[in-house]
């Protein structure tokens, strides 16, 4: 935008600007800091216009005055046309939201049903034997039961920096986080594509895994709650940047998932791999705020 001038009087730069829209040129009018009213044209190619319009403005004429009077009348039939075209548009967006909330996403379903058929072969986390095929490093054999390997196998046996997410220990465990999975990886999916929340998925899993293991150690972990969270803070990031992205998180809901968060640091709510969660909501933040474009939009300013 250009500044065009300023005035003292609110009505006459409105005058002005609504005028100046008659004539074809879009203004913007804004109180300054000293009680003044500016004028400021959108198009940098209309402000020659502009000041040639300028050049013979009268607050007070006739012309002038009608000229306004015309543009506001423009002005609200064109703002009733757009506010009807948005309520078509999201009353079109609600039906087929509505039809796809019946449905899940094909990575998503895949997901679900990969991290059920590992739950029942597992015993529900209780067979240690099907267990240590799919843990982060692997599970060396001594008397007595089994000790950590070395994370060395991971060059061996690299599908190990994903599978620790199929793995899940008790009803409890793999009910929430299929339940939340369904919801938000269906979400990604019909945002962006199956393609997509696979990368994001696997992405998310690598390095959470690897948190989790340089953080804690050897220890047996699982579950596709790194993924839910870096899904949750990957939809609220975007939604709170992105105007465009047509999901939101309800404020209670992100207050929830960050106290729970907390509380598994905590250790009151059981053992829990905190540091899968936190390389879940890293990774999902940082997508969000990239994917979103504001850093971008930031520099550009």
């Amino acid at each position: 935008m250009r500044l065009l001038t300023t005035v003292d009087s609110r009505d006459a730069a409105q005058t002005l600007g609504d005028a100046l829209y008659a004539d074809g040129v879009a203004t913007t009018v804004k109180e300054t800091r000293d009680g003044e009213f500016a004028v400021w044209v959108h198009d940098e190619e209309r402000v020659e216009k502009a000041k040639a319009f300028l050049a013979s403005f009268d607050p007070n004429a006739s012309r002038f005055a009608e000229m306004a009077k015309t543009a506001r009348s423009k002005k609200r039939k064109e703002a009733k046309a757009d506010a009807e075209l948005r309520a078509r548009t999201e009353k079109i967006r609600q039906q087929i939201e509505a039809k796809q909330n019946m449905r899940i996403g094909t990575v998503t379903g895949g997901l679900i049903a990969i991290c059920v058929v590992v739950f029942l072969l597992t015993g529900m986390g209780d067979n240690i034997d099907v267990v240590r095929l799919f843990t982060f490093v692997p599970l060396v054999p001594v008397k007595g039961g089994y000790i950590p390997g070395n994370a060395s196998a991971l060059l061996e046996q690299p599908w190990r920096l994903v599978t620790p997410m199929v793995l899940h220990f008790g009803w409890l465990h793999i009910f929430f986080n299929m339940w939340w999975l369904k919801d938000l990886g269906t979400a990604v999916e019909r945002v962006f594509s199956a393609r997509y929340l696979l990368v994001f998925v696997l992405v998310v899993a690598v390095f959470s895994h690897t948190l989790e293991y340089m953080m804690s150690g050897g220890r047996i972990f699982g579950g596709m709650s790194g993924v839910v969270y870096a899904l949750f803070t990957f939809i609220w990031v975007r939604g709170h940047l992105d105007p465009s992205f047509p999901y939101r998180m309800p404020q209670q809901l992100v207050t929830f998932m960050l106290i729970w968060l907390v509380l598994g640091f905590t250790g009151w709510v059981g053992h829990i791999a905190n540091w899968v969660h936190s390389g879940g909501l890293i990774v999902g933040a940082l997508w969000g705020v990239i994917s979103s474009g504001w850093v971008g939009r930031k520099l550009g300013r």
